[in-house]
């Protein structure tokens, strides 16, 4: 049982790692993204407001008045997103340093645990989000969205296979 939880700590503690390691040794470099890597230069992307955004907002023809609305709750969630944001960050922190000081089994879990919590907090404010994005939408904004969705999954789906397709 301990040494379960302990897997499931030290689990924990390598995809947080992992995380931070992967776009650290691909170089951030993506497609279209000038090499700023899009967790450490989120605010130079403006979130929603950056590139990726525009083209989202000229596909769906958004209106001005949409635009502002859609702007003015991206600015009232900014400050919960940013302490969320810090308070992930500091019980990655907590977890990583009660591993290099050989913290006991309870503590450990303690800390998982909170970090779960705050990731779950984190995936409801995106839901909440994503729900107040489409509230703004028209009938015909929410059809051509779902239809974006679809070929951006077609072409993952396609390089998924092209890639294990490149392995074999």
């Amino acid at each position: 049982m301990k040494s379960n939880k302990a897997l499931v700590a030290g689990l924990l503690l390598l995809l947080s790692a992992a995380s931070i390691a992967v776009p650290t040794i691909a170089g951030g470099a993506g497609k279209n993204c000038e090499g700023k890597h899009h967790a450490a230069k989120w605010a130079e992307h403006d979130g929603f407001a950056g590139r990726e955004f525009r083209h989202l907002g000229q596909e769906l023809t958004l209106t001005d008045a949409q635009k502002e609305t859609l702007k003015a709750q991206r600015e009232a969630n900014e400050s919960a997103r940013e302490a969320l944001h810090t308070k992930l960050a500091d019980a990655r922190s907590a977890l990583a340093t009660a591993v290099d000081a050989g913290a006991n089994d309870a503590e450990l879990n303690a800390l998982a645990d909170s970090l779960g919590k705050l990731h779950a907090e984190q995936a409801l404010a995106g839901a909440k989000a994503k729900k107040a994005f489409l509230a703004v939408l028209t009938e015909e904004q929410k059809q051509t969205l779902a239809e974006a969705k679809t070929k951006r999954l077609e072409r993952k789906a396609e390089r998924k296979e092209a890639r294990e397709a490149a392995k074999s």
